[in-house]
């Protein structure tokens, strides 16, 4: 951060903040919001509700990934979302502007922009629909810019002694943007920090002086719960991607996911490489046949536990990323040098300091003899060289106050420069490397329980830092050996496009985000690739659909950056292929019922011959295969609903994984009626077998059904709770 002012102005109230701002910056007020849960909600809600008694103050707001309450858009869902709003979110404080422009009842001196919404949130709602704007998430910063943003205001949080602050899950566009406007030579925006303690503190980049913001609200009104993410229940449609994807992840390499179920089933998968490598290995057989093998090209599975361990560059911090490092996977340190890095990448060296460290560096050119008073800030930072070394003179200072020469030359002087540092482990690794970071409570809560030294091992830092390599180039490369960027997509056509963001008909499912600048990043890479992965098939209105397509209106990724493709069928390995070798790979993990028209639309294309034939091999990707890879309690107890735990009752993760299944089986509604039949008998029935059903449907307020169609909700429910758990497969994860 760059941006030095007089001690900022303390408010303990959100309306003097904005009384205070106005008479700063004037009435046309552009405010910058960091994405998801770092919004300063108290004052831009002050801020708001001034604007929008006051139609003379013009308000533009631009953010991303706007976070909301969940609401009930059906009897069923009411039911399951009250309790929750109750318990998980009730001291929360709601964005005013969010349930405006829903409604469309913004007025007309305010405007709000997002780069990424709530995905699936705001479709068909024209306010948000027009407002969108398509950018890259390393882009934001440079659109924020130019705007006009005058006004940033965010959460942070505050060090124990109060002279710092901690932009802590939000760095990421903060920091570029400051940083930007320096260098373009134009006043910084106010930066306006809200204060809340139960933000976990987080050092290094994310950390900045007191002085840096214009005003601080700071108070008891501020210290409330964060926006709580609950888990998604994983499918095994999910874990067979995930353990496809595993199998792609190489030892000593980089990792980045993102959020969602899938990141939930690989970052668990990783761990059961690591720690039950017996069954991982027999599960990856299973599902990666020997013919399958040729569509990966050389991407031979990778099948052994982590010795060298993973670093993790990733925009988005899952909550699975913390469970990698108890698991011991998440273990790969860089540091931030790029000389330093090399070495220690190439062998050269190990993370122990001694001798053959100050003499490699020496070697690489990275240090001289005598040390320069730049070597000496460098080697002292890293905890390479004592402490109490001076290059004036290149001399030590001894505790007993007296002074010794020494110098690279003899193994004398180099032991005294090393001094207490000698077999001691280098200082400054980084094991993650973020952007921002959102989920449940219980990630809240054990980052907040970390110790000083696992969290100095973590660096939230600027978006451009991490999805981009035009800064510090030489470093990042360094750092980002063997990377494997994991994303997920909606659908990918038979030539590689990738969509991700929306639909055909223009409408915004969520945003480009990150993705493109990954997929460009692992083009860049040496050893790096793009893993996009995606459900072979999707339920429409109780029609089974393919996500694998001949062609697409638009697209998130072009097919000129084509990598890797992985669905729950097998891994097709794209790069440097011909569009014909493209298509023959996309089919041969396409979902067998919609194989043969795809490639009939190939064929008449002229993109593969006409007597082509999809190996036989690759002709049985059905549901059912996946399932009988499954089908045994052995496996299916390593394979939890919620792998990473969750934040919901045991009765209400189980009622999840029901919703989420009735919601795929009742469109149309006739075809729920087998479930309303089952369940039907399963409520009269209320024996031990059933009890647990039965708890269900009392947290979901249907042990007493008062009407017919409440009993008909009931029954589904009931249908549902029996037909999709699986009582093999344990709720929650360890």
């Amino acid at each position: 951060m760059t941006l030095i002012t007089d001690s900022p102005r303390r408010f303990d109230r959100a309306e003097q903040c904005v009384d205070a701002l106005l008479e700063m910056v004037g009435k046309r007020i552009v405010l910058g919001l960091p994405l998801g849960l770092g919004k300063a909600n108290h004052f831009v809600n002050a801020l708001y509700a001034r604007a929008a008694a006051d139609p003379s103050i013009s308000l533009t707001i631009f953010t991303g990934l706007t976070l909301e309450r969940p609401e009930g858009h059906s009897e069923i869902a009411r039911r399951f979302v009250l309790p929750l709003l109750d318990r998980l979110y009730s001291q929360g404080r709601d964005l005013s502007y969010a349930s405006a422009r829903r409604k469309g009842l913004l007025p007309a001196n305010i405007e709000v922009y997002e780069f990424f919404m709530q995905p699936g949130a705001f479709l068909e709602n024209s306010e948000a629909q027009r407002n969108y704007i398509c950018s890259n998430y390393t882009h934001v910063p440079r659109d924020l810019l130019d705007l006009g943003v005058n006004v940033i205001a965010q959460m942070v949080a505050p060090s124990a002694g109060g002279d710092k602050y901690s932009l802590s899950c939000n760095p990421d566009l903060t920091i570029p943007v400051m940083d930007m406007a320096v260098a373009r030579g134009v006043p910084p925006p106010v930066l306006v920090g809200e204060v809340n303690p139960q933000l976990p503190y987080m050092g290094g980049d994310a950390e900045i002086p007191a002085s840096s913001f214009t005003f601080l609200l700071d108070g008891e009104a501020f210290d409330e719960p964060l926006f709580a993410v609950p888990t998604q229940p994983v499918d095994l449609t999910h874990y067979a991607l995930a353990f496809h994807i595993a199998s792609l992840v190489v030892d000593g390499g980089t990792l980045q996911v993102g959020i969602g179920a899938l990141g939930d089933a690989v970052c668990h998968v990783l761990r059961l490489r690591q720690t039950n490598n017996r069954q991982y290995r027999s599960i990856v057989r299973d599902l990666t046949s020997d013919d399958s093998l040729q569509l990966r090209q050389n991407l031979q599975p990778e099948l052994g536990p982590f010795a060298k361990g993973l670093y993790g560059a990733s925009e988005m911090v899952p909550p699975g990323f913390l469970h990698l490092r108890r698991a011991g996977v998440m273990k790969r340190e860089v540091y931030p040098d790029a000389a330093l890095q090399r070495l220690l990448d190439a062998g050269e060296i190990s993370t122990t300091v001694n001798e053959e460290m100050l003499l490699a560096l020496k070697e690489a050119g990275r240090i001289h003899c005598p040390l320069t008073p730049a070597d000496t800030v460098f080697l002292q930072a890293l905890g390479i060289i004592d402490s109490n070394y001076s290059w004036r003179g290149h001399k030590l200072l001894s505790p007993q106050g007296e002074e010794e020469e020494c110098d690279l030359h003899s193994e004398h002087g180099r032991r005294r420069l090393l001094g207490t540092c000698l077999n001691k482990k280098l200082r400054g690794g980084t094991w993650l490397h973020g952007g921002f970071y959102l989920g449940p409570e219980f990630m809240y809560r054990e980052l907040r329980a970390l110790t000083d030294e696992e969290r100095a091992g973590i660096c939230m830092t600027a978006i451009d830092f991490i999805n981009d390599l035009q800064r510090d180039r030489d470093l990042k490369v360094a750092q980002r050996q063997k990377a494997r960027f994991i994303n997920s997509a909606m659908m990918v056509t038979v030539t590689g496009a990738v969509i991700s963001d929306g639909l055909a008909d223009n409408q915004v499912v969520s945003g480009v985000g990150g993705q493109y600048n990954f997929v460009a990043q692992a083009q860049e890479l040496p050893g790096g690739r793009s893993i996009i992965a995606l459900p072979s098939t999707w339920q429409d209105g109780g029609q089974c659909r393919s996500n694998i397509l001949w062609e697409y209106p638009h697209c998130t990724i072009p097919r000129h950056l084509r990598d890797i493709v992985v669905t729950e069928y097998g891994v097709a390995d794209l790069r440097g292929k011909s569009d014909r070798d493209v298509i023959a790979a996309m089919l041969c993990i396409c979902d067998s019922r919609f194989q043969e028209a795809l490639m009939e639309k190939a064929k008449s294309a002229g993109k593969l011959e006409k007597d082509y034939a999809i190996p036989l091999q690759f002709t049985s990707n059905t549901p059912d295969r996946i399932a009988a890879v499954f089908n045994d309690e052995t496996r299916l107890r390593l394979l939890p609903y919620f792998p990473l735990g969750s934040d919901f009752t045991d009765e209400e993760a189980l009622l999840a994984v029901a919703l989420e299944h009735l919601q795929k089986v009742s469109k149309p509604r006739w075809k729920a009626l087998p479930l309303i039949f089952a369940g039907r008998r399963i409520c009269k029935d209320s024996s031990g077998e059933n009890a647990w059903i039965h708890r269900c449907l009392e947290r979901m307020g249907y042990d007493y059904a008062d009407t017919y169609e409440h009993r008909l909700e009931a029954y589904a429910v009931a249908g549902a709770l029996h037909d999709a758990i699986d009582p093999r497969r344990p709720l929650r994860g360890d």
